[in-house]
């Protein structure tokens, strides 16, 4: 039991730790003014700027010409070809800020179509992760194995 709680302490620092990044990338990502947050506050100061947006989701498409995306903020218009555009699809769009009516002009996009199976793929190995856990915690060099008191000391 002595070698299994430093093990047990390590693995809760650790996802301490991972929800503390988290929650800080979460702060920054909603307070920091930069890109489209900063060309919506001050349209004006920023008409003409370029935009990036990488892995936004579609929310919605209006027509052949407009179509609007999400992530951190909802729904930023983006004026460009919606074909083949559905909602929900990930999407990465390069653009120019128009201050006039705060929409974005489509210089070119991308479809990331294989996005869905790599998020399947991700709870594949967290889920294979997550059963190994115990495996490491008990059964990990040093960890609860049973030893032997008579075998000779190389083969412990």
């Amino acid at each position: 039991m002595a070698r299994f709680l430093p093990r047990l302490t390590l693995v809760f620092c650790c996802l301490v730790g991972i929800a503390g990044l988290g929650s800080r990338y979460a702060t920054l990502a909603t307070t920091l003014p930069d890109g489209i947050r900063a060309s919506l506050a001050d349209p004006d100061a920023h008409d003409g700027e370029r935009l990036v947006f990488p892995v936004w989701f579609v929310s919605g498409v209006d027509d052949a010409e407009h179509y609007r995306i999400s992530r951190i903020i909802k729904d930023v218009r983006v004026e460009g070809d919606s074909a083949g555009l559905s909602r929900g699809q990930t999407i990465t769009v390069v653009g120019d800020f128009r201050a006039g009516d705060s929409t974005v002009v489509e210089l070119r996009h991308q479809v990331h179509t294989l996005r869905p199976h790599k998020k399947a793929l991700s709870m594949v190995g967290l889920l294979l992760g997550l059963a190994a856990v115990p495996f490491v915690l008990v059964r990990g060099r040093g960890g609860l194995s049973p030893v032997d008191p008579t075998d000779p000391p190389g083969r412990r």
